[in-house]
């Protein structure tokens, strides 16, 4: 059975078969965590509990559909679809017993009947499941999401996944359909489950029974339904081995009403497989023949206090010691009180949320960009609903890199991996800025450097290796673009003694790597970055940071009246991408300058310092004696963001300083180099995120007749698609279409379902922040640039005739469109106030700043 606006929709986002193999979907807020639905239907991933959780379950949390006639059952079955994962077993609860050699992982439900078939459509935010079986009397669509509206973020941070099921008889007979949903109670041996209805909702809250739980693991989960006719179960029978599962669908799975069983003590065992309470809410709809009905459902959590599990341990990988440490409280915890709260805004607002999130989606997925283009971009979107990232108390943003299995990778809002992502500052601006406040108010040192990871509970202590040259120079460029696309001055102003100490920084005595100790803007010295490592002397990727900030520190200086500064911090801009174009490009790219010979390079930084993330002795980690040679270093290797600071500073505003001829080239010798149709034959003893007949761009190169360093740089030889994606959208900017889609095509193509998850980018473990440099490619191809401090905003398409192109700027989001000649601008959500539209050589002037409401638009004049 096939629904009309499905059958639409551009074969990428039509998972079936193989393609749904991998898909994890996620829902959730912003911040809030979540939980992840399969390909086929099953609800995986539960990281609700304040901590990463993939590849686990909810016990059995799932919904289920009966049919009756007459009193009579006619057929039930679990919303699941085909078992996807390994038959000899899979991940689950307990250490034995459970994983490879114990079967088909239980918890999947993989011996209760199932629907044969499941296709999966998903378009990012929204997903839409449609399970069909020749065994059950008609269809069923399950419509997923979670509240995510640009520039909404109270709303888009709400714990709350919502399904809407459409049930479509297809029989010549009345049928009564129960569709019920049942609710693990995550991490309760005992549960207290109650139900309730108030104001037409109907709903079984979930918490523990233990009253001696420490505040980080107090919580509660809600399902909820508005729907009229409803059933209860709230506890499934407390008993041993298989009991509460093959009890619950004995019950189910026969005509008539679900047993109204609940338990006023609590469970005086522990359930030997470790499995939580269940309890379960049904709906019963009865569809005439041809007809179709929906119903609702609403699964929200609440866990306001998160334990910073990781805070004495010795390394990322080390032990955790067992002593009380510090929490944090969530930020959705102080807008809803509970997880009832939550369900029943969800779904008193469905109609609204629903539409808005829609809204979004449509507006992007209906453009006219390239099916990879949207994909990309939208699918790492997803990565904000996940462990990933937290939201504190204030609404403060804090973040993991990624995520390993059941904990955070890399912690503190990483400065040079969060450096790369484009999304929040363009669809979430509030947010990303507390990005910026966060880490000039607990990470700047007394020197004025910038410590690249955030420790929690804030203002508690600072990372121990120190600022990162491309992360502490990007929080320059990224205040510039933040206060641009805000047009808050005021913001500025109160942040503009710790921007100023940051850029003098570079300069200052007590900067003990002397990135440019006589302030000539040519950026030296020892330079740690996102490799991990240190590099040493002048070279273009580090360097063009360093001079996107000095350029934007002279734009924000002038608007602040901080003349001297301005004008020193011009100069010096301008000398170091002199330098950089004369001394650091050899004709096809932009190259990291020094002699991999000299020792000398490394004395003036033996000072007992730790190397890094090293164990050894500096001079050991980066001098080999045996070959004579500088190790970890680029040298004059082809990198594909080799002029990452060119890129950040054309995105935020601050215009490009090189020449335009050479970036051309450089980008152009970046495709020609390091991307790889095919990676059968490249040697990679790094980490394989891609490889085989797979398609990829690789960090870094060394074409004939360039010398490569016996050691080179870590992960050089490695494919990270946040650099992929970065470096498309510079292409694509640049006119190098093909190019940057040749790229994009690639990485996407790996995320296909079949190979990867499409919503789930890996690089150093899962959901991986850097990949959110994607949302540039949408930027690149409208050509947006978004000065809210001046009233103006202005598009430079990258395709001809007509279009329909995306953006999100301000405080609105919506499309830019031309048809027959004509280009208009449309509000689709929130809303913009803007004196000024140019499109290419076009200007709108609209007289004083006009207030632009959703569903309004501009008229933007014929072109030619």
């Amino acid at each position: 059975m096939m629904w009309d606006d499905l059958a639409s929709i551009e074969p990428r986002f039509a998972y079936q078969g193989e393609r749904t193999r991998y898909i994890a979907f996620p829902l959730g807020g912003i911040g809030s965590g979540g939980f992840s639905i399969s390909g086929s239907g099953r609800l995986i991933d539960w990281s609700i509990r304040n901590r990463p959780a993939l590849q686990g379950y909810n016990g059995y949390s799932h919904f289920a559909i009966k049919a009756e006639k007459d009193g009579t059952l006619v057929d039930a079955r679990v919303l699941n679809g085909p078992y996807d994962l390994n038959p000899s077993g899979a991940p689950g609860i307990r250490k034995m017993f459970d994983g490879f050699g114990h079967g088909a992982n239980r918890q999947t439900l993989v011996g209760v009947p199932h629907f044969s078939k499941v296709d999966f459509y998903g378009r990012f935010p929204i997903a839409d499941l449609v399970f069909s079986d020749e065994h059950f009397p008609g269809g069923v669509r399950m419509t997923a999401l979670s509240p995510f509206i640009p520039h909404n973020d109270r709303d888009s941070s709400m714990p709350v996944a919502m399904f809407e099921f459409e049930i479509v008889n297809d029989t010549a007979d009345a049928l009564t359909y129960t569709l019920a949903g049942t609710l693990g109670n995550y991490g309760a041996n005992s549960g207290t489950h109650s139900f309730r209805q108030q104001d037409g909702i109907s709903s079984l809250h979930l918490t523990s029974s233990d009253k001696g739980l420490p505040p980080t693991q107090r919580g509660d989960l809600t399902i909820a339904t508005d729907a009229e006719d409803v059933d209860h179960t709230d506890h499934h029978y407390r008993g041993q081995w298989f009991d509460d599962l093959a009890v619950y669908w004995k019950e189910f799975a026969r005509p008539g009403r679900l047993p109204k069983r609940h338990y006023d003590e609590p469970r005086t065992s522990k359930h030997m497989s470790q499995q939580p309470e269940h309890g379960t809410l049904g709906a019963r709809v009865t569809v005439p023949p041809g007809g179709r009905k929906a119903v609702r459902f609403v699964i929200s959590w609440n866990f306001p206090e998160g334990d910073v599990y990781w805070a004495y341990r010795d390394k990322p990988d080390g032990i955790i010691p067992e002593r009380q440490t510090p929490s944090w409280k969530n930020y959705y915890a102080t807008q809803w009180p509970g997880s009832n709260a939550s369900a029943s805004d969800a779904l008193k607002r469905w109609d609204a949320l629903a539409a808005a999130t829609t809204s979004f989606r449509d507006g992007l997925f209906d453009t006219t960009l390239p099916a990879e283009v949207k994909d990309a971009a939208s699918a790492t979107l997803a990565l904000l609903r996940t462990a990933t990232c937290i939201r504190l108390e204030n609404g403060e943003l804090w973040a993991w890199e990624g995520q390993h299995t059941n904990d955070g990778s890399c912690e503190g809002s990483c400065t040079h991996v969060w450096n790369y992502q484009q999304a929040l500052a363009h669809l979430f601006p509030a947010i990303e800025r507390t990005l910026r406040e966060t880490e000039f108010t607990y990470n700047q040192l007394p020197t004025g450097g910038l410590t690249f990871r955030q420790k929690l509970p804030l203002g508690s202590s600072f990372d121990i290796i120190g600022p990162c040259a491309d992360g502490h120079f990007g929080a320059i460029v990224k205040t510039y673009r933040d206060w641009k696309l805000s047009g808050d001055t005021d913001w500025l102003r109160r942040y503009w003694p710790n921007v100023k100490r940051a850029i003098e920084y570079a300069w200052s005595p007590a900067n003990p790597d002397r990135w440019d100790p006589d302030a000539t803007g040519i950026l030296s010295g020892r330079q740690h970055q996102t490799l991990d490592m240190e590099l040493f002397g002048p070279n273009s990727w580090l360097g063009t940071i360093y001079v996107a900030a000095l350029l934007a520190t002279s734009e924000m200086a002038a608007a602040l009246g901080d003349t001297d500064l301005s004008e020193k911090t011009a100069r010096m801009g301008k000398a170091g991408a002199a330098y950089i174009d004369d001394a650091l490009f050899n004709g096809r790219w932009f190259i990291q300058k020094i002699d991999l010979s000299d020792k000398g390079v490394l004395i003036p930084f033996d000072v007992g310092r730790a190397a890094g993330v090293l164990a050894d002795g500096f001079m050991e980690t980066y001098w080999s004696e045996e070959f004579s040679e500088l190790k970890y270093q680029m040298g004059e290797g082809c990198i594909s963001d080799q002029i990452l600071g060119q890129w950040h500073a054309e995105v935020a505003g601050i215009g490009g300083f090189l020449d335009a001829g050479k970036v051309q080239t450089a980008l152009s010798s970046v495709h020609a180099n390091n991307f790889r149709p095919t990676l059968r034959d490249h040697f990679n003893p790094c980490r394989n995120y891609a490889f085989e007949d797979e398609a990829g761009l690789l960090i870094a190169t060394y074409p004939e007749g360039i010398r490569q360093p016996m050691v080179a740089a870590p992960y050089a030889e490695e494919v990270w698609t946040g650099i992929e994606y970065m470096s498309a959208s510079h292409m694509i900017m640049h006119g190098l279409i093909k190019e940057g889609l040749d790229i994009v095509r690639g990485a996407r193509d790996r995320h296909d379902g079949s190979k990867r998850n499409p919503w789930n980018d890996i690089e150093c473990g899962s959901y991986y922040a850097r990949s959110m440099s994607a949302w540039q490619l949408v930027n690149a191809f409208s050509g947006l640039q978004a000065d809210m401090v001046s009233g103006r905003v202005t598009f430079k398409p990258k395709v001809d005739g007509d279009y329909r192109l995306f953006w999100s700027a301000g405080t609105g989001f919506g499309t830019l469109t031309r048809r027959s000649g004509t280009v208009s601008l449309n509000v689709l959500g929130g809303s913009l106030d803007i004196g000024e539209i140019a499109v290419g050589d076009h200007i709108r002037q609209l007289g004083d700043r006009r207030h632009i409401a959703a569903g309004q638009s501009i008229e933007i004049g014929a072109m030619g």
